[in-house]
């Protein structure tokens, strides 16, 4: 299901595990690479459930959340939001990001007969495309939200797998760029964040995601652009950007 203006598309194709997982994860399967723009929102209904993980990974043009639960998958509002509220205080739940997906699941508990939680209360992101941050907003009265804080809002899609039952959210990334746009040293943004995700994934390298090109990020561009045998100016152009999707097998976006 697609999470926007527009009704939710269920993947139909699937992809390997979680490529380089922030952490320990189980093999997901793969939501399509193709995931249509814009705010979304996604609605399902069913009965009791108890969430026993959360986790977040990075693909290849996407990053993706996994709330993982015991018993049968709940019912479940995914959409973007201007902000999260937290549960029972109905204040604004801190977030880093640009933009803001809340996820409430009903019925369900995040916490054991005993009354301890069964989860953290956050997820690391660091070096996420996307991702800025994944925390509890609360788990109040058979309901469990989460807040998820992003780079910026873009298209995502929600789905359910099973063995173990889970909600998966994935947002795609934005693209490092469009027509004859460039980055180089001292672009910020989203787009640079991608760029440098892309850098990690071609060059094998460990390399700040972090939005910001400086000079690392305009090393590693010369040292790809080199491997591929175009000219090594530092500066991401339409010829570099399409040599980056050729290298890591990425679909089309359209004009380079």
């Amino acid at each position: 299901m697609t999470i926007g203006q527009s009704p939710i598309d269920v993947p139909t194709e699937t992809m390997p595990a979680e490529s380089m997982p922030a952490e320990s994860m189980p093999a997901e399967s793969m939501a399509s690479d193709s995931v249509s723009a814009g705010p979304f929102s996604a609605v399902h209904m069913v009965s009791g459930a108890v969430l026993t993980a959360v986790r977040a990974g990075r693909h290849k043009n996407f990053d993706r959340v996994v709330f993982q639960f015991s018993g049968p998958t709940p019912g479940y509002t995914i959409q973007y939001v201007p902000r999260v509220i937290e549960d029972g205080s109905g204040d604004p739940l801190p977030l880093k990001g640009r933009a803001f997906i809340s996820a409430v699941f009903t019925p369900a508990a995040a916490h054991d007969s005993s009354g301890h939680p069964t989860v953290p209360n956050a997820v690391s992101v660091t070096d996420f495309a996307m991702l800025r941050d994944v925390k509890s907003a609360g788990d109040f009265e058979g309901v469990v939200s989460w807040g998820i804080g992003l780079a910026k809002a873009n298209g995502a899609d929600v789905s359910e797998l099973t063995g173990p039952n889970r909600v998966v959210i994935d947002v795609m990334h934005v693209e490092p760029g469009t027509g004859n746009q460039l980055l180089k040293r001292g672009s910020t943004g989203p787009a640079v964040a991608t760029w440098q995700w892309r850098l990690v994934q071609a060059l094998h390298r460990d390399l700040r995601v972090d939005e910001d090109f400086g000079p690392k990020t305009e090393q590693a561009t010369r040292d790809f652009q080199a491997k591929r045998h175009i000219a090594a100016d530092g500066i991401v152009g339409p010829k570099t950007r399409a040599e980056m999707r050729k290298t890591l097998g990425l679909p089309n976006s359209g004009p380079s």
